[in-house]
């Protein structure tokens, strides 16, 4: 009779215990739940295009701030807000025509983080 009581607690833990580590790493595997992040990229990298587009996952409303550098100089600068776990995809419009072997940097930044996005057209 008490092995059979010492069976059936084990077991009863056993589901407790599995169940506790499935909801555990279910959350874990969000990428919203307690963590703070973001991430910026091209649409495609390989075209001329210069549209990209930025995750936040800061767990808040975010406003990221952008810089468009053709070379040196500084052609666009602007800001997107972007609510929590949303992307945004920025396609800017740079005026006049861009000439072939340009080198194109996107800065984009939030409070003390900076990303860089680089392209060679």
């Amino acid at each position: 009779m008490s092995g059979k009581i010492i069976i059936i607690a084990t077991i009863i833990l056993l589901i407790a215990s599995f169940s506790v580590l499935f909801v555990i790493e279910a959350k874990n595997h969000s990428y919203d739940y307690k963590k703070a992040w973001s991430v910026a990229y091209f649409e495609n990298p390989s075209d001329d295009s210069l549209d990209f587009t930025i995750e936040n996952h800061q767990g808040e409303y975010a406003e990221y701030d952008y810089k468009i550098f053709i070379g040196d100089s500084k052609v666009i600068e602007d800001k997107a807000g972007i609510d929590a776990a949303a992307k945004q995809k920025i396609s800017p419009v740079l005026g006049g025509e861009i000439s072939r072997g340009s080198k194109i940097m996107i800065i984009i930044g939030y409070k003390d983080a900076e990303y860089k996005l680089y392209k060679t057209l």
